[in-house]
Order: structure tokens, then C-alpha cells, then sequence
């Protein structure tokens, strides 16, 4: 038996793993013979699967991704106050898994006929790729982001997050610098901070807050215009170079959006204009008659106080709580950034320090471009998952 077609490497578990086998000889030879594959994660086996020949070619195909993409899901949980605010590896960001073949006939199973090497799929989806197998190959020693080099933040936000890919475990530089309107270097900060493992994702928090709580005045208010942010890999030189335009003071409240993207890191945008809050609302009730009677027959509508009775009487009313919020006006790069937000599947919105989950509602979304459409903004319509309840009677 040999393995004809393996993934290579840096595979989404979210599309097709697909490896192809074939045993020239046992195929001419049994009638009833069939491929086998067992499915390991780790050290533990969580599936066989068996195939019969292609009448073309007599090849066993697998296609073990719907399987292996069960056993990897991504968790938000950064740490406050820290540059590396969570670090996602094995079964969050990518999962290691080995394939076993083995074949069957004349009602017999061999096991571990053939065993390919442990191989490495990750958390992200590719979408539409041309002559690529993959995305994650222009990322690798980078951040795992498709944003735009410039944008702008709050200098009050406590976080801002940008993930990262690292391919092995030498240290990752945090550079950052701040400057004047003018551009005048005002200060610089830089941490080196070691992956545990290879391939794992790195979140950094870049929010100013954070950054002015670990080097005091790095950012100082009113006198910083903007930040730039750099992450150094000795395995690269051509590490993009972001910058972060402050605003100090909106006139509106702003919202700060976290949001599991395309390669299966998590990102931050900021709302910033008109926001509004809405519930919806949804009431069971029964009738009632609007009448009373004494023990002697009198009938009344009004109770000794002049409190009518009740004809309608909601016994529960529930209520779901949703946010229309709207970004500053949108280059075309932002657009198609912030397509990656429309399509999470994880969002959360910070409220008062905490992290919300919340889902968007929209089911449609348009990669706007200036010379077709102008100057526009976006509209984003999220609904929280709670139902709440009113006093049940």
C-alpha cells in the first residue's frame, strides 16, 4: 500500500483533507476488498472510515476533514494588562492529527498497514483561492490580519488586539513607537516575548492603555497624534508596519467590536458614531372579564380606590436587547477587512470592561469601493444572546 496524495501543510481543518492509497495487487486479487482509515487525534483514535477502490484506478480516497474540524474551536479569553494577551494552540488553533491504513477482505481487518507522518491542520477558513492551497502561507512569522496598515483608536482603549503567527519559538520583538502630529518621535517601548510552542497564535493587546500601563507616559495624552506598531521576527525582514491614529475625545460613545477573523485569530474595531439601543419585546397575556360582583349581585368595574379591572393581563413579557451601531467613513482596504467581522462566527462588544457576546445580525454584505460608491460608513445591526425577563405574574 502507498500513500499517493497527501494536505501539506498549513491545511484549514474547514475544507477538504483529502489522502489518496491504493494496493495495486490486493485490489486485482479480492472482489470484496476495501480500503481503511483510522482517524488518530494524539494518541486517541476517534474514527475509521473505509472506502472501496475507484473503478477507475482502483484508489482509496479520505476525506477527513468534517471530522478532524469537530475537535478544534477557538476561546476568547485575554488577560488584561498583558502584551500577550492569550495564546491559542492545540485544539484551539490547530490540531495534530495521524492517519492509519489498513485494509479489509475475506470479512478480515488489518490495521496500521501504512501510518503517514502527524500532521498539522489550523483553525481558519480560506474562501476563494487562486493557484493557493492554502492562505495561512503569506502569513507565517506575521500578524494574521488583513487590515489595513493605518487606522485609527480611542487613547483611552484598554484593548486593541492583533493576532500573530509564529513558526517556531524564537522570540517575537513588540516594537512600538509614538509621535507628534508632526511626526516627531516622542517615546518607544519594546518586549520580546518567546511562543511555548511553534504554530501557536498569539494575541497581543496593542490598546494604548495597556501600552501606557506597562511603560508609563509612552503614549501621553494630547501630546501623541499617533502610534506605530511593529512585530519583529529574525525569520523575516519585511514585517508590516502599523500605525494607530488617536482620537481623543468623540462626540459620540464608542464601541469597541472583538472578532474571530478568516485565519482564526482574533481583532478590534472601534464604532464610533451614532449608536443606538433597542429591545425587542415579546408578551404573553389572557383575558380577563372587566367586571366584579359582590356576594349581593352589585357589579362593578372599579375597585373602592377607582383601579379598573383588568381586561388584558400580561402574565410574562421577555425581551431581547440589539444595538445599531455606524463607523467613521470606510476605505475600500477596510471594507474588505471588515468583511471578516460580518462572516464571525465569534463577536463580542465591550461593555464597561467586560466582553459581550453579541451576533450581527446582517446576512448580506457589499465590498464597497470609493470610485463606485464614494464616501460611506457601515451600519452594523447586533443582537445579544440573552432573553430577559420582566416580572412574571
Amino acid at each position: 500500500m502507498t500513500l499517493q496524495h497527501n494536505p501539506g501543510t498549513y491545511f484549514s481543518v474547514h475544507g477538504d483533507l483529502l489522502f489518496v492509497v491504493i494496493d495495486v495487487a490486493k485490489v486485482a486479487t479480492y472482489a470484496d476488498y476495501r480500503y481503511i482509515c483510522d482517524v488518530y487525534v494524539g494518541a486517541d483514535q476517534v474514527a475509521r472510515l473505509k472506502a472501496y477502490p475507484r473503478p477507475d484506478n482502483g484508489m482509496g480516497v479520505f476525506n477527513v476533514g468534517n471530522i478532524l474540524r469537530s475537535y478544534v474551536a477557538a476561546v476568547f479569553n485575554p488577560a488584561a494588562g498583558q502584551l500577550r494577551a492569550q495564546e491559542l494552540g492545540s485544539g484551539e488553533f490547530f490540531l495534530a492529527a495521524t492517519m492509519k491504513f489498513g485494509d479489509e477482505y475475506e470479512f478480515v481487518s488489518y490495521s496500521d498497514v501504512l501510518v503517514d507522518s502527524a500532521r498539522t491542520y489550523f483553525n481558519h477558513y480560506n474562501g476563494r483561492l487562486l493557484g493557493e492551497n492554502t492562505t495561512l502561507d503569506n502569513y507565517l512569522d506575521k500578524p494574521l490580519s488583513a487590515r489595513p496598515l493605518t487606522s485609527t483608536i480611542s487613547i483611552s482603549a484598554m484593548f486593541n488586539f492583533v493576532p500573530y503567527l509564529p513558526t517556531d519559538t524564537d522570540n517575537v520583538t513588540v516594537e512600538v513607537k509614538s509621535y507628534t502630529e508632526g511626526g516627531t518621535l516622542i517615546n518607544s517601548y519594546s518586549s520580546a516575548i518567546a511562543p511555548s510552542l511553534a504554530n501557536t497564535m498569539q494575541l497581543y493587546n496593542v490598546g494604548p492603555g495597556t501600552l501606557n500601563a506597562l511603560s508609563p507616559g509612552l503614549i501621553p495624552s494630547g501630546v501623541a497624534s499617533y502610534y506605530t506598531v511593529q512585530f519583529l521576527n529574525p525569520n523575516i525582514s519585511d514585517e508590516p508596519l502599523y500605525r494607530f491614529n488617536l482620537v481623543c475625545e468623540t462626540r459620540y460613545e464608542t464601541f469597541r467590536m472583538h472578532f474571530l477573523n478568516r485565519f482564526g485569530g482574533f481583532e478590534t474595531r472601534e464604532l464610533d458614531k451614532v449608536s443606538r439601543k433597542t429591545i425587542d419585546i415579546e408578551k404573553s397575556e389572557y383575558g380577563k372579564l372587566g367586571y366584579t360582583m359582590d356576594s349581593s349581585g352589585v357589579v362593578s368595574y372599579v375597585n373602592a380606590n377607582n383601579v379598573y379591572n383588568e381586561t388584558r393581563a400580561v402574565y410574562a413579557s421577555q425581551y431581547k436587547e440589539r444595538m445599531t451601531l455606524n463607523t467613521d467613513i470606510l476605505t475600500d482596504t477596510e471594507y474588505q477587512w471588515l468583511g471578516d467581522m460580518i462572516l464571525s462566527p465569534m463577536v463580542f462588544i465591550e461593555l464597561g470592561g467586560y466582553f459581550v457576546p453579541c451576533a450581527i445580525r446582517e446576512n448580506n454584505y457589499e465590498f464597497k469601493k470609493r470610485i463606485n460608491d464614494k464616501l460611506t460608513n457601515l451600519t452594523l445591526n447586533i443582537e445579544f444572546g440573552e432573553q430577559f425577563n420582566a416580572q412574571y405574574r
